[in-house]
């Protein structure tokens, strides 16, 4: 591997990889297994990873939301403007602090959106598997994650036993799982692994890398009636503020794993190609938290409790109709400061007016700033706690540890979005490029009684209360009141209401899982008549995609379907006919 600074023969490399999150590092991985004297070209936007360990492994992952080079905003918003959090992370290996392997989708549904059948699907998640080779996790549970596991089991839900390389699959039956991952932390709370684990980058002396290089548009040739090819790339070094155009090579291939970037880098060329699809199907799982609550004093969480290695599914399906809806609910455990930016993350959804929110989304300036200030506002909250805790306690006056245990329910927006050309003009500055605001439909109904959305989270959440009162005790009433004020959290089944309609006109926040945009069969080829096809922009000659723009939004946790995107096509442009 070499890193490059500046390329000077672009034309010279058989495939240019535009990004390196999930889908990228998978691609890579098999490619590079099936063809040893291809050059390969990765142009990253993000920080070298070998050179940021701080970030990438770091003590408190939390603390990633607060990196402003790594957490960074969506234009996202409903069809009324009503702005959503919906966030992305920029660094080499894809996605957050903890997406290493979760959940595998199930065969069937692989079948329904990517074609082949239940067999081929069965043996790519097996030999994709073997690459991350992870541990039983069910032989490393902490007594926190012991004790979620014991009161899903006393609501009825059952461990999923289906598992491939130890990473869970998900199946649809039954209604209530709990699927148990392997944990992303060693006993230090370091994160130990990312997508960049797949391969080794330092073997390979045909692979180059440029990080901290954004590109910006992709060049196509002027064909009356033939499919369009990719002839230049143009690249901005965001170190130098530089852009320079690179040539492609006639025969080289462009592999698109940008994220919510690929689509927007075709979108403008939707009329050459005749590809109208590009920049449509495209989705997230909103997010509600719905429980701040007090851990028992019996259990010490540890720092892989930060994220708990398991999560629960269950489907809901409030009006009959259609395929029922798959919710999730992940929790989280640890002292306040551990949580810190968790919470305060979490919290600026909530505080925030709408107005001052849609500054925030155009303006990093702004983002950077209100993401400190939330987590002012939680360190004089719990500052104010010790005041009162030494006042009550003279006895043990100082600091009082709050261990908290929390929860968050996440499932498919029930309407598909789609992305628009922005008309602000702010965001164009920022980007150095034309930009897209990208629409979540979600909580579209004006009247929320018949909302699908509204309907699968207030029964999600009434639901599970009862879950989170064994899983811990509400704080004091004075708390709970504070917390409500400015959250609408509840701590009752007759507080749900009001807090998804508040939270669904005031605080809509998404999961940084968005997908879509460029949907196999629909944008880019199956690869069904011709394997060497698959990924293939439908309209161009040399244009790949290969992440998770490529597919509907997986029901669960979506990285392992990203990893799975890669590894696919990857598999079968190297096919021998």
């Amino acid at each position: 591997m070499t890193q490059l600074t500046q390329c000077d023969s672009s034309q010279n490399y058989d495939v240019i990889v535009v990004g390196s999150g999930n889908g990228a590092c998978a691609f890579l991985r098999q490619y590079l297994a099936a063809s040893t004297t291809e050059k390969i070209l990765v142009l990253e936007e993000g920080d070298n990873f070998f050179e940021t360990s701080d970030i990438t492994h770091q003590r408190n992952w939390t603390q990633s939301f607060a990196e402003g080079n790594i957490f960074k905003l969506h234009n996202a918003h409903t069809p009324d403007n009503r702005p959503i959090l919906s966030g992305r992370a920029c660094t080499m290996g894809g996605g957050s602090s903890i997406n290493y392997s979760m959940i595998f989708e199930s065969s069937a549904w692989l079948v329904q959106h990517f074609g082949h059948d239940q067999g081929y699907w069965d043996t790519q998640k097996e030999k994709l598997a073997v690459s991350f080779q992870r541990s039983d996790p069910k032989q490393s549970l902490t007594p926190v994650a012991i004790h979620v596991q014991t009161a899903l089991e006393r609501r009825g839900f059952v461990v999923n036993e289906k598992t491939e390389g130890n990473i869970p699959v998900y199946s649809d039956t039954p209604s209530n799982q709990i699927h148990i991952f392997p944990t992303q932390f060693n006993e230090f709370g370091q994160r130990i692994a990312s997508g960049v684990s797949l391969l080794d980058w330092h073997t390979h002396d045909h692979l180059d890398f440029m990080s901290r290089h954004r590109v910006l548009k992709l060049h196509l040739t002027d064909g009356d009636g033939e499919k369009q090819r990719c002839h230049a790339i143009t690249v901005l070094n965001l170190e130098t503020k530089e852009a320079i155009t690179h040539t492609v090579g006639e025969k080289a291939k462009v592999i698109l794993c940008a994220g919510a970037a690929t689509p927007q880098l075709l979108y403008e060329h939707r009329a050459k190609l005749q590809n109208m699809e590009i920049g449509q199907h495209v989705n997230d799982h909103i997010l509600l938290p719905f429980g701040i609550y007090l851990l028992h004093q019996s259990l010490q969480p540890t720092l892989k409790d930060q994220y708990i290695s398991l999560f629960a599914t269950t489907k809901i399906n409030p009006d009959t109709k259609g395929e029922a809806t798959v919710c999730t609910f992940d929790f989280f455990a640890g002292k306040l400061e551990v949580l810190l930016y968790l919470i305060s993350h979490l919290f600026l959804a909530f505080w925030v007016p709408n107005g001052i929110k849609r500054w925030m989304i155009q303006s990093p300036n702004v983002f950077s700033f209100l993401k400190w200030f939330s987590r002012l506002l939680v360190s004089i909250w719990n500052a104010v706690d010790d005041v009162l805790w030494s006042i009550l306690n003279p006895q043990n006056m100082g600091k009082n540890e709050w261990k908290l245990i929390s929860a968050i329910v996440k499932f498919n927006i029930a309407r598909e979005g789609y992305y628009t050309p922005s008309a602000s003009p702010l965001l164009s500055t920022q980007t150095n490029h034309s930009s897209y605001d990208i629409i979540l439909r979600c909580f579209e109904q004006s009247t929320p009684e018949k909302d699908r959305d509204f309907k699968v989270a207030e029964k999600a959440i009434t639901d599970q209360l009862c879950l989170m009162e064994r899983l811990g005790t509400p704080p004091h009433p004075i708390f709970q009141f504070l917390i409500r004020l400015f959250t609408r959290m509840p701590y009752n089944k007759d507080q749900v209401e009001q807090y998804i309609r508040h939270y669904s006109h005031n605080d809509l926040l998404t999961e940084q899982h968005l997908s879509g945009g460029c949907i196999f069969g629909k944008a880019i080829d199956m690869g069904l008549e011709s394997p060497q096809d698959t990924g293939k922009v439908l309209g161009s000659q040399n244009i790949y995609v290969a992440d998770l723009s490529a597919a509907p939004l997986p029901r669960v946790s979506p990285q392992m379907t990203a990893y799975l995107i890669g590894h696919h096509v990857a598999t079968q442009l190297c096919r021998v006919n």
